[in-house]
């Protein structure tokens, strides 16, 4: 809660008794003074020239107002006019000098900014006015000022040294987050920070959170999308840093399969006990595409673990992923048991014969659920994204997690869309597997990767069903990855991961980032709560039995600073960031149109965005009858 405003019964009085002291002690002789010199520069106009003693203030207007020794003429006022009028010139030269060297300084710092080769240092464009909005005037009300220093470019800068992380000269020394609105500060997540953001549709996410944070990531980067926008605006940049790897097995972006990632070479690993985790981890994914309303408290739970036991399987006996399905589609092949019970899997044995060997009502329904949860396994258009090339093919780079979070500076793209031929359940399980990757980085180089890995999850509740992620989510940052998750909704959340995962998702996330276009009135009234409310002052009159008698009085009242209408009403481009430790924050999000690096990042969607010549459609010709064909 803001407290700046003082309670006018108490503090105000005092105020005013120390103002009428202050009066009475310096601004009563002071006067005295001013009018002592102006009788004592009166000759100066032509005036008597008279004895002012000056260092005694009390004889001087003891003489002055009570016996007249001394006399006030004209010339004393032409002097005392020009004393006034010389002072208040000193006055506004003294306060234009000020601003002009407070301009200079502003500018300085500018250039300093420029020099360093901040990427937002232009983020209002040059000569270009902030935009104002109603909301910005409850911002002074919010966190402003010194309470924001260890979010600013100094302190996160500090922060990236203090982890170790070496910085190129100009390089962002975190996430950015945006501009204060109280006074224009830039805003940063350190690379130990984890975001949560939920904006509405098309609310400039991308724009302003997700391609910003692509452009100024120092390491590796996953980002996954259900459009192909992203891909586009930087991928040119990110070419420039290391590999570029597009997953589109729905052609999203049109990107042709020039390599693949075979998820069971990812199960088997080196061949230990962990491949049958691992199994299990990808059979979550598999199933979490499921609709879960849907579900059955029996066949859920056996129709997955079916799934881990044929994953396992095939990873094992070094077969594509697109041979679970072909098993699951055959009840009465008992290969995958003898595949286990041969590499000494003999519990995971028992439980696959056991789901084999059932009554045929009851295995028919786990084989079901199964199939339903491995449906995308069916589709031609996904086989060449994840399984190695047959003999004939034309040859394809495989894909490696571990080769990929080791070379620090490349990017994987995740593409999918929802619907029935969905590669979702493929997309979680690379993020999963890439972000497992890079914790094993992390404790290899002792705790945390020495070059932060981002990941950007945008549409994490639509095309990435990662069940465990608000479990794993704390466990990020300590590990040198810095996680960027990104929904359109607190409902969307919370059907996703449940009320509780979303609870623990949004605790877990350092920087919570709202945007404009959120109407979930029970999540925007926990909002508005959380942002408090501030004092204001309130004068009332009352009026007596007589003309004469009004009495006006103040009073102090308490106001919510953000309603849930205010919330609802925020307008595009501004965002209320909610950061630990700290009160919320009013911020002015920085598209990367006003950016330093906005020409290449045009010029990276005029290279990379499709650009189809339009072809006229043929005119549609209908028959005229004639007068002839009419009286027929």
């Amino acid at each position: 809660m803001d407290r700046s405003v003082k309670a006018p019964t108490t503090t105000n009085g005092q105020y005013r008794e120390l103002a009428g002291a202050a009066f009475l002690g310096v601004g009563v002789p002071s006067l005295v003074e001013l009018a002592g010199l102006a009788v004592w520069a009166a000759p100066m106009y032509g005036g008597p020239k008279q004895d002012v003693p000056l260092t005694n203030p009390a004889g001087l207007g003891w003489h002055l107002m009570a016996t007249h020794e001394l006399a006030w003429t004209g010339e004393a006022t032409a002097a005392l006019g020009t004393l006034v009028g010389g002072g208040l010139a000193a006055v506004a030269a003294s306060a234009v000098g000020v601003r002009w060297a407070c301009r200079r300084c502003a500018a300085a710092r500018e250039q300093r900014r420029y020099r360093r080769g901040r990427p937002a240092h232009m983020a209002l464009g040059k000569g270009r006015k902030a935009d104002r909005h109603e909301i910005d005037d409850r911002a002074k009300y919010m966190a402003r000022g010194q309470e924001l220093d260890d979010l600013c470019w100094e302190a996160a800068e500090a922060k990236a040294l203090s982890l170790g992380i070496g910085l190129r000269e100009g390089q962002a020394p975190g996430v950015l987050i945006g501009r204060t609105v109280s006074d224009n500060r830039e805003l940063f997540g350190t690379f130990e920070d984890l975001h949560l953001d939920i904006w509405g549709p098309r609310q400039g996410k991308s724009t302003s959170r997700v391609i910003p944070a692509i452009m100024d990531a120092p390491g590796a980067v996953v980002a996954t999308s259900n459009k192909r926008d992203v891909v586009d605006a930087t991928r040119q940049h990110r070419a420039s840093r290391g590999d570029v790897w597009v997953f589109d097995p729905q052609g999203v972006a049109e990107e042709p399969a020039s390599w693949y990632w075979d998820p069971c070479a990812w199960v088997r690993g080196d061949g230990g006990d962990d491949a049958q985790t691992r199994a299990a981890e990808l059979a979550d994914h598999f199933s979490a595409s499921v609709d879960a309303t849907s579900s059955d408290a029996f066949f859920e739970p056996e129709g997955e673990d079916l799934l881990t036991g044929l994953i396992l399987a095939a990873a094992l006996d070094q077969r594509p992923i697109t041979q679970v399905f072909a098993w699951i589609t055959k009840p009465d092949d008992k290969t995958p048991v003898q595949i286990v019970t041969r590499h000494g899997f003999d519990l995971v044995a028992g439980s696959l014969a056991s789901q084999y060997n059932a009554q045929v009502k009851q295995r028919d329904g786990v084989f079901a659920t199964a199939k339903k949860m491995a449906a995308i396994l069916k589709y031609r258009h996904i086989r060449e994204w994840v399984c190695p090339p047959a003999k004939g093919e034309r040859p394809r780079r495989a894909f490696d997690v571990a080769d990929f979070v080791a070379t620090s500076c490349d990017t994987l793209y995740l593409l999918s869309e929802e619907g029935k031929a969905s590669g979702g359940p493929l997309v979680s399980a690379l993020a999963a597997a890439v972000a497992d990757a890079g914790k094993k980085e992390g404790i290899r180089y002792g705790t945390r990767m020495p070059v932060p890995l981002l990941m950007v999850l945008d549409e994490a509740a639509n095309i990435v069903r990662w069940r465990d992620l608000p479990k794993q989510y704390s466990h990020f940052g300590s590990r040198g990855i810095v996680v960027m998750t990104i929904l359109q909704s607190w409902a969307q959340g919370v059907r996703c991961w449940g009320r509780e995962g979303m609870d623990a998702l949004w605790s877990a996330a350092n920087i919570k980032v709202l945007g404009s276009g959120l109407d979930d009135e029970d999540f925007l009234r926990g909002r508005s709560e959380a942002i408090g409310s501030h004092y204001e002052l309130s004068t009332s009159t009352s009026q007596g039995q007589r003309p004469d008698s009004a009495t006006e009085s103040t009073s102090r009242v308490t106001e919510t600073t953000l309603t849930v209408s205010d919330l609802r009403a925020l307008p595009r481009g501004r965002c209320l960031v909610f950061a630990s430790g700290h009160r919320p924050v009013l911020v002015r999000s920085i598209p990367w149109m006003e950016r330093g690096d906005a020409a290449e990042i045009r010029a990276s969607l005029d290279a990379h965005t499709p650009n189809p010549t339009a072809t006229p459609a043929s005119p549609r010709l209908r028959a005229v009858p004639t007068s002839e064909e009419d009286a027929a």
